[in-house]
């Protein structure tokens, strides 16, 4: 499979003006931007910015993908709507990163799988679309996204057994569906996922009556300066309003301190994904028996079958009646019958050992010697 990379780049806060559009043009002869997007495909060459700068000056939300297992997530926030400590606590180094430029602070999360395993790029094509509200979490401060990125950097950077996670975010149990995609796309132990949401609170939800008292506390100069902003079409408003609301409510968003390390974390999985197999093979054996059962009420029936089959002397009938003779040759350990199943067999060999891709079939499976 020949190279491919992909680059999609989106516009939250606001679209893009006809100088930027064709600012963006002049990267790829290919690009057609929209006034809230951009999408570079390359099968051979490479993007002719530093990804990061164009996200910084165009646009809110990067997606870069390339089909040998490289994943690159961006998102760019306005400084004053992001508490820098609080989500620094999630930053794994080269992996999970956040950095400031001018007014912004950029959130850059980088995996590279690398192993050789190409993927059809028409699966993974348009992928940004269902993360972006992601960034919108972030400012709401739910921090789900960064801790489940922290989970996906444990086996990259062979975190030390004795390293305590990060403080566990509310929600991990319900998780949304954009949430869902980046665990599926960026490849996230799901039993790790699960062992994680044991210890995540609910999300606390202001009712109606906690923000009404929560208004009735901001002050009139606060009221005018929500206002001005409103008028002038200042980009997230309700974001920054909702948060200095929750703030007068005392409703935060709930998060568990760290108390499990890497080490408990990752025997825990290891011991849920052994129940899970249990489980999926009781499951198995338990279907296996209940169509054993079901051959068994029908088992002369299925001896005549054979024998209409291979008298048919083709190869698809010959296929079918060697897939019934295994069925019943398991119905013969289950009920303890095996020599009378092996007497059958030696009947069919004398009757038919003239028919040479019948025995080849029989011998393949060991039905026959």
């Amino acid at each position: 499979m020949s190279e491919y990379q992909v680059y999609e780049f989106q516009a939250v806060d606001r679209p893009l003006n006809d100088e930027e559009i064709t600012a963006i043009r002049k990267l790829s002869s290919r690009v057609r931007p929209t006034r809230t997007s951009a999408t570079f495909v390359y099968h051979w060459g490479d993007f002719p910015r530093k990804p990061r700068d164009v996200l910084v000056q165009y646009f809110d939300a990067m997606l870069y993908l390339a089909n040998w297992g490289a994943k690159r997530l961006m998102f760019r926030f306005p400084k004053h709507l992001i508490e820098l400590e609080e989500v620094r606590r999630y930053q794994v180094e080269e992996l999970i990163m956040f950095s400031t430029a001018g007014e912004y602070v950029v959130l850059d999360i980088h995996f590279s799988e690398e192993d050789g395993e190409y993927w059809d790029q028409v699966e993974r094509e348009g992928s940004l679309s269902s993360l972006v509200r992601l960034r919108e979490d972030i400012l709401r401060q739910d921090y789900r996204l960064l801790y489940l990125a922290w989970l996906k950097a444990i086996p990259y950077e062979d975190i030390a057994p004795e390293v305590y996670e990060p403080p566990v975010p509310a929600g991990l149990q319900q998780l949304s569906a954009a949430l869902q995609d980046f665990i599926e796309l960026f490849e996230i132990d799901e039993m790790l996922v699960q062992v994680a949401a044991e210890a995540s609170p609910t999300i606390q939800r202001p009712v109606e009556e906690q923000v009404y008292q929560a208004v009735r506390q901001l002050s009139r100069a606060e009221c005018d300066d929500f206002l001005i902003r409103l008028a002038k079409g200042e980009a997230n408003l309700p974001l920054a309003l909702n948060r200095r609301l929750r703030e007068l409510a005392g409703i935060g968003q709930a998060a568990a301190p760290s108390r499990r390390t890497v080490g408990q974390l990752l025997a825990a999985a290891e011991e849920r994904r052994g129940q899970e197999a249990k489980r999926l093979a009781a499951e198995v054996e338990a279907q296996r028996l209940k169509a054993l059962e079901a051959l068994a009420r029908r088992e002369a029936e299925a001896w005549r079958q054979v024998g209409a089959l291979i008298q048919e002397g083709k190869a698809r009938p010959y296929d079918e009646a060697v897939e019934l003779l295994k069925q019943l040759r398991d119905l013969a350990v289950h009920q303890g019958k095996e020599a009378a199943f092996r007497e059958r067999m030696s009947r069919i060999f004398e009757a038919h050992s003239r028919r040479p891709a019948l025995m080849a079939r029989l011998r393949k499976v060991g039905l026959v010697r």
